[in-house]
Formats: structure tokens, sequence, C-alpha cells
């Protein structure tokens, strides 16, 4: 199994377009499932690039909680599941464990 990552592009009119990166787990051969490519979870690159540190942490934090829900529920082994979160982590960090409070911090913080 390997972690493919697919850039899409979203168009909406509001917002103006922009790309989501979702991190898709490829060359599965589950039993239970007949798809061979499962969408583990999915994120919009302007929140990557975000210079507000709080804002950043909480849209990744949202990602981590997608992929582990999926890989959850593929019951993997714990040293393959370990190997598929470590690729995903080298391009989507795992925030700290207050990226939740982003909504009530009073003084957010930025990169320079």
């Amino acid at each position: 199994m390997f972690v493919k990552w697919v850039r899409q592009p979203i168009i909406n009119g509001t917002k103006g377009n922009g790309f989501r990166l979702d991190a898709v787990l490829g060359g599965c051969q589950l039993a239970h499932r007949n798809a061979r490519q499962i969408q583990l979870g999915t994120i919009e690159e302007r929140f990557l690039n975000a210079k507000a540190r709080d804002m950043r942490a909480f849209h990744q934090g949202l990602f981590w909680v997608s992929v582990e829900k999926n890989l959850n529920n593929l019951g993997l082994r714990a040293v393959a599941r370990e190997k598929i979160e470590a690729e995903i982590a080298s391009r989507i960090p795992r925030p700290s464990s207050e990226w939740a409070l982003w909504g009530v911090v009073c003084c957010p913080k930025y990169d320079p």
C-alpha cells in the first residue's frame, strides 16, 4: 500500500478558485472493499499555506481526524498503519493536541 497525493481544482464563485489536496491510499486489496483506492482525507491548499498558525493547525487537525477515522475503518495492522501515517505526516504534519482551540483563541499567532 502507498499514499498517492491528488491535487484537485476547486471552483467556487464566492471564494475564488483554488486547489485541494487529497490523500488517497492506493494498492489496497481488502476483501471487504471493491475499490483499489481509498480516499483518506482532503485539505485545501490555502490552509496549508496560511500564515495564521492556529488556523493552519485547525485545518490540519480536521484533515487528520478524517485520516484516522478512515484508517480505523480499514482495520490495518499496526506496522502498516504507522507506515501510512508517517508517509502522510511527511507532507501534512500533525498539529499539536490543542489544534481544536483555534476558534476560541483571542490572540492569533502569525508566521513571518
